[in-house]
């Protein structure tokens, strides 16, 4: 069975009690010791009496603090010290000359140490006990049923002396326990008030680096040498997120300019993060600087959303203007285009430079026709009606057809969609979503380019990657590649990834581009369920 453990605090109270036995038998040893060398009594029975119960009482120390070390100390153990010392003090008085003995004086040291383990209750417990075997030394010595045997000349005890001794003692005895029980209780309450304080303050503690912990901002602190002191949970992870060691004061001081006041921002890794910070003085309690706090924000989502405000803003004048200019030139287009034809076939002899003329006027106008009709696609609304449709399927015709034309010799199409991957829009729109990607990576390429088209159901949607291994889009370009007639090709009319961002917006969803030149281009889009 294993022993009941005791508090931590009857620990620390056991481990004094203890010390203050150690220290009274190391005493008492030399004390006893040069006495009897100077009495010539070495080899007395009552000191080796002496030595014996004290090597007892070590011995019994040693094991209690054993115990109490290993943790195995119950209360019956604690409750057996101050019995075991008064059953050593009464042997100590009798050999020392009973009642006349002079460490009497043990029994209220005795009775202060059980205060100290057990408050009132203990000091007045050793008292009893105290008291008892006084007066039990008392009578064996006065009815002379043992004669104390003591290396020290005792004063001869008789007549009223007898019970004056013994009731001033016993008195004594409960007057030390009073007092000693009363600043024992004492101490017990202070010990209360001053352990329910410490747990309040650690309690506001953890409140407190729960609440900076839970910031749904980050928060740090830095000395007035700008050294870090501390920074928050999400901080940390914000910080991380955007590849900042959180930890290194420096590459924060990098990032975050630690003389301004103010709010502030910061970008990182050429404009893919941003972070809204502000920076004010750390004050303590007597108004003094002691540092500097710094909160913190990503913004990163939030530009994100202004770019695509502008620049949703931006495409839906542009479609508006492009619309009305499409019906204005198309209608003289086609008067044109006739007209040409007509004196293509009554005027110009077969083979002749007007014939050529003419062929260079009607190509030129085809030209025009396909931009005009590029225009009215990408500002025409999309009311079309959606299906769930095979993608894996859809991206396969679209390469087949592709390949019969633009993509005959320079295009090679890797479809990872799994087979009967379902997509739920529009479906013409997505192929011409598809052909739109697939003729900007052939046109942008000088050679061969392969395409790889990747994607399926996922985090709550449809997520797409198209990329290829060709030159990729010009870095001055990224930000607006999204935006009519912005094109990476000098031939490019710039409409197509224009219409592609349309189609995505008109089924809810978003398209980014992942990478630049010279790393080919990645296009990543999310579709909403």
């Amino acid at each position: 069975m294993v022993p009941e453990r005791i508090p931590r605090a009857s620990f620390r109270r056991a481990g004094g009690y203890l010390l203050g036995r150690a220290i009274v038998l190391t005493a008492l040893i030399p004390l006893v010791s040069v006495y009897a060398i100077n009495q010539g009594r070495v080899l007395d029975a009552a000191l080796l009496w002496f030595i014996l119960l004290t090597a007892v009482s070590f011995g019994f120390t040693l094991l209690t603090a054993v115990s109490i070390h290993r943790g195995y100390c119950n209360e019956n153990l604690l409750k057996a010290q101050p019995l075991w010392d008064v059953l050593y003090s009464t042997g100590l008085v009798f050999l020392s000359g009973g009642l006349s003995s002079p460490v009497v004086f043990i029994y209220p040291l005795i009775i202060i140490g059980a205060a100290m383990l057990f408050y009132r209750p203990g000091a007045f417990g050793a008292a009893t006990w105290s008291s008892l075997a006084y007066g039990f030394v008392g009578i064996v010595q006065v009815y002379r049923l043992a004669a104390p045997a003591s290396p020290i000349h005792g004063i001869e005890i008789s007549g009223l002396s007898l019970p004056f001794r013994m009731t001033f003692h016993i008195v004594s005895f409960y007057a030390v326990a009073i007092l000693s029980g009363f600043l024992a209780e004492e101490l017990r309450r202070a010990d209360k008030r001053l352990e329910e304080a410490r747990t309040e303050i650690l309690d506001l503690e953890n409140i407190q680096l729960a609440i900076l912990h839970s910031m749904g901002g980050g928060l740090a602190a830095f000395d007035p040498k700008g050294r870090l002191m501390f920074c928050n949970e999400h901080g940390r992870k914000m910080l991380l997120g955007a590849g900042v060691d959180a930890g290194d004061a420096g590459a924060m001081g990098s990032i975050f300019d630690l003389e301004k006041t103010g709010r502030e921002e910061a970008s990182l890794g050429g404009g893919k993060s941003f972070f809204g910070y502000n920076v004010a003085p750390l004050v303590g309690r007597d108004g003094q600087r002691i540092g500097k706090i710094l909160s913190f924000q990503d913004l990163t989502e939030i530009h994100r959303l202004e770019q695509r405000l502008k620049q949703s803003d931006r495409l839906a004048a542009v479609g508006r203007l492009a619309a009305g200019l499409a019906h204005e030139i198309r209608n003289p287009l086609a008067s044109l285009s006739g007209s040409v034809q007509i004196l293509s076939g009554n005027l110009c002899p077969e083979g002749g430079t007007e014939k050529q003329l003419i062929t260079i006027v009607l190509r030129e106008t085809e030209r025009l026709n396909k931009l005009v009709t590029g225009f009215l696609r990408y500002a025409r609304p999309q009311e079309a009606v959606r299906e769930e449709f095979d993608f894996c399927r859809l991206v396969d015709e679209v390469a087949l057809f592709f390949r019969q034309g633009e993509g005959r010799d320079n295009f090679i199409l890797v479809n990872r969609i799994e087979k009967g991957e379902k997509f739920y829009g529009n479906r013409e729109a997505m192929e011409q979503l598809l052909l739109n990607l697939f003729c900007n990576s052939a046109e942008a390429s000088q050679g061969k380019v392969t395409v790889t088209v990747e994607g399926g159901a996922g985090n709550g949607g449809f997520e797409l990657t198209v990329s290829d291994d060709g030159p990729g889009i010009p870095r001055e370009i990224a930000d607006r590649i999204f935006e009519p007639f912005v094109s990476g090709k000098s031939s490019g009319t710039g409409l197509g990834l224009a219409l592609v961002h349309r189609i995505v917006e008109n089924h809810g969803g978003t398209v980014s581009l992942e990478t630049v030149s010279p790393d080919g281009a990645v296009f990543f889009f999310r579709f909403g369920r």
